[in-house]
């Protein structure tokens, strides 16, 4: 039944109104995909003098033990972000003589062909058969390699349930990132020392090989658990089962600013029902443990700044990068009813211009934490702050009049470069150079806190200009309208 349903899959890829240019683009993913697997064989190949040289006179077995709970724990930030839940069109199959179960072990099988899941295959084998195979025999050896694909397995199985249920609850994603968040901050804060722990497990499981039944029960309950959640939600009935009272979609905070209001309630609807944008807020809760990679003690002794600014600007913006650089485009399918009906387009911006805000402010709210390492770090999050919401806003709704390229949101979130164009990566290179353009010639003649403070000043001053660019982008974008429907309308 497995190879009756791939057969379905791969005829219906071939049969497809846009074959050439989904195997165009699948031909280009896998160069890269075979890049990136090239890159992981090459670096398990030299793992060992890399280790050496990055850790002279330790003990290379002990450096590499100490770092895997680091890979792993990168590797489930990575699966949350990147990796898509594997689909299969069900719905046609449910009225055939199909078990239920087939079609549940079919999503799990084929979830675990990723290139994330050769990745360590490729990376620790050599380490583990030229290395550890000497130190500690072949027995240790392979129930050590053993366990690190079985928590391979583990990472897999649990981050297609931790989506999945994130789906029917957001809570779990919130959930799933206070995890996070909270074992690098008591990492950062060498309050839990991971390195440690992950030194400690690895060598106990190869002095004693028969420990590998732990990792590799793990493995074996997150593919069981995943599995009983998939057999008992197939159905869309089964899923909101239990639910009896209809739950409004509306946002009732949001209707007390009128039409503003609603447009930005369809912004939100938009981005929590859809994979694409919805990945442009993970992405920005992702980049809000940037500071955990920058604002570190020896970057502020230093008085590095402009590392720090820089900071600060992505996580306090990535939001209207990312999202503002198709900010029509993602309600390209409707944009004809949006002109049709009785919006104001000054309104329409308008709304657009608060969404920004909206959530930068959040993000600036909840990266303020950081003020606890050292109170430099407040001053420079809000000029970044300022400068986004005031400039970097503006940017992107500018920018926005000239996007023709409609997005189809049903597609993927993963390697999609839909509406995606020259002048989206030439904007976001200029929005990040234009506060070091003013930074670094004020910090070089004055100090550097001079810079910081023009930049939030520039950012304040556009920000209280704001109903001024509204009316030139209503007037930009008129002069552009017909265009853009016209490009939109284009599948």
């Amino acid at each position: 039944m497995i190879t009756t349903l791939l057969s379905h899959q791969w005829k219906s890829f071939w049969r497809g109104r846009n074959a050439g240019k989904n195997l165009a683009a699948q031909i280009f993913i896998g160069f890269i995909l075979l890049y990136l697997l090239g890159c992981a064989l090459t670096f398990g190949l030299f793992l060992r003098p890399f280790l050496k040289e990055m850790f002279p006179h330790q003990d290379v077995i002990q450096v590499f033990c100490s770092l895997i709970g680091y890979y792993f724990s990168f590797d489930l930030i990575i699966r949350f972000t990147f990796q898509e839940l594997p689909i299969l069109s069900v719905q046609p199959y449910l009225g055939q003589n199909i078990r239920k179960s087939q079609l549940v072990n079919f999503l799990n099988i084929r979830s675990l062909f990723h290139f994330l899941n050769l990745i360590p295959i490729l990376l620790f084998t050599p380490f583990t058969v030229m290395t550890i195979t000497t130190a500690y025999g072949w027995l240790p050896a392979t129930c050590f390699m053993i366990g690190l694909l079985s928590i391979t397995t583990f990472d897999n199985f649990l981050i297609l349930f931790v989506k999945r249920k994130s789906i029917i609850n957001s809570w779990w994603l919130v959930g799933f990132l206070g995890i996070v968040v909270s074992f690098i901050a008591l990492d950062y804060f060498h309050l839990f020392s991971f390195r440690q722990l992950s030194a400690n497990l690895s060598i106990r499981l190869l002095k004693t090989p028969w420990l590998v039944i732990v990792p590799v029960a793990l493995g074996l309950a997150a593919f069981i658990n995943n599995r009983r959640f998939l057999y008992h939600n197939l159905y869309v009935e089964e899923i909101s089962k239990g639910g009896k009272q209809k739950q409004s979609t509306e946002y009732t905070w949001l209707q007390q600013l009128g039409l503003m209001g609603e447009l930005i309630g369809l912004d939100i609807k938009l981005i929590l029902r859809n994979k694409r944008p919805k990945a442009t807020i993970l992405v920005s809760c992702m980049f809000l443990l940037y500071g955990f990679l920058f604002y570190r003690p020896e970057n502020l002794g230093a008085n590095r700044y402009g590392m720090l600014l820089f900071s600060a600007i992505m996580i306090t913006g990535i939001f209207i990068i990312n999202y503002g650089q198709f900010l029509f485009a993602w309600q390209s399918s409707h944009f004809d009813g949006l002109m049709t009906a009785n919006i104001s387009m000054k309104a329409y911006i308008k709304a657009k211009l608060r969404l920004f805000t909206v959530v930068s402010t959040a993000a600036f709210i909840i990266s303020s934490l950081y003020g606890f390492i050292d109170w430099r770090i407040l001053p420079i999050q809000a000029a970044a702050f300022l400068f986004n919401i005031g400039i970097n806003s503006v940017g992107a709704v500018y920018l926005a009049t000239y996007s023709y390229k409609g997005i189809d949101l049903s597609k993927s979130a993963t390697f999609n470069y839909q509406g995606t164009g020259m002048s989206q990566w030439i904007y976001a290179v200029i929005i990040m150079l234009i506060p070091f353009v003013i930074y670094f010639p004020l910090s070089k003649i004055f100090n550097p806190w001079v810079g910081i403070i023009i930049i939030g000043l520039a950012g304040l001053i556009a920000l209280l200009l704001q109903n001024w660019f509204i009316d030139h982008l209503t007037i930009e974008f008129a002069k552009r309208k017909y265009r853009v429907i016209e490009g939109f309308r284009e599948k």
